[in-house]
């Protein structure tokens, strides 16, 4: 049975260039529309939904209101249905917003069509949506090349429903926190990755620290190699699971005999070799705890690295 995708947005222009994009790329899907959250909501109501595309900023009913609307019905979970949010807005506090209302994924504007593609593909993907999302023979074969890569060449999730067990598009935009942008965040086993390079600071520092990190449930052994107050970069090997951009972590860290267990969320994935079946990533993680004691943990480890 084919996919129905909702696209919410109150441009005009957006919502043509996502329904040419994914007519082209997905003739068997169907699509439909809607010019702001209120009137999404109420399509919603009335029929049933694989996929939303929505942007964030919009008139009677933000994109993060109606995420949070759908995440309260029965047949809007997040394990169940993925909703991707599409949004200029890149600071840390609407990020964490969107991840605490059950975001799927995130689009940062502008997005070129790849972009597009690979999200929708890596949604698809995430949930057992692909057969319906490509029942049709695809008009082009970069959609063809990619879907092979994350079906096949790449790494999969074992279980294609909610949560962070499910790889998340490659060459992609994607906002992380603290104001800054990712000019290209690999977070689907691309054919050539590279780990983000961090630009020298004093904020940040050089480290080796072996520890365990968790994934919706999975607990990876794990070596931290860059540490801030606000993020942590992490080696991880994984056969299997691949992080999903945007999804909530868990860190266990130890200080002075203490170890703390500290909720980040995943800004970035890439492959540590050049070749798409790495099983070794590298992790990015943006800090969540706004707790003055793990504040306090934080950077009294950070001042004795």
């Amino acid at each position: 049975m084919a996919i129905k995708i909702l696209v919410v947005d109150d441009a005009t222009f957006t919502r043509d260039l996502i329904r040419r994009t994914l007519r082209k790329q997905f003739p068997s899907a169907q699509l439909e529309e809607a010019v702001n959250g209120r009137k999404a909501q109420q399509m919603l109501s009335k029929a049933t939904f694989d996929m939303v595309l929505c942007d964030w900023e919009m008139p009677e009913m933000t994109g993060v209101e109606l995420l949070q609307w759908c995440r309260e019905q029965d047949n809007y979970k997040k394990t169940d249905v993925p909703f991707i949010m599409i949004t200029s807005r890149g600071d840390k506090d609407h990020i964490v917003e969107a991840v605490k209302s059950g975001v799927t994924d995130y689009l940062g504007k502008p997005f070129s069509s790849e972009q597009l593609i690979n999200k929708v593909m890596a949604a698809a993907k995430k949930h057992n949506l692909v057969a319906g999302l490509t029942s049709q023979a695809s008009r082009n074969p970069a959609a063809t090349d990619a879907l092979s890569a994350m079906t096949g060449g790449a790494a999969t999730s074992k279980k294609g429903g909610g949560g962070m067990t499910s790889h998340t598009s490659g060459s992609l935009d994607v906002l992380l926190g603290a104001g800054a942008k990712a000019n290209h965040v690999a977070a689907s086993k691309p054919a050539v990755a590279k780990p983000a390079v961090k630009a020298k600071s004093a904020t940040v520092k050089d480290v080796k620290i072996p520890t365990v990190s968790r994934f919706e449930g999975k607990q990876f052994r794990c070596m931290v190699i860059q540490f801030s107050k606000t993020e942590a970069t992490i080696l991880i090997k994984s056969d299997d699971i691949i992080p999903a951009v945007l999804g909530q972590a868990v860190l266990d860290l130890e200080f002075s005999g203490t170890v703390n267990r500290l909720n980040y969320y995943v800004q970035g994935v890439a492959t540590t070799e050049k070749k798409h079946d790495s099983p070794f990533l590298t992790v990015t993680l943006g800090l969540i705890d706004q707790d003055e004691v793990k504040e306090k943990f934080i950077e009294a480890l950070f001042k004795s690295l």
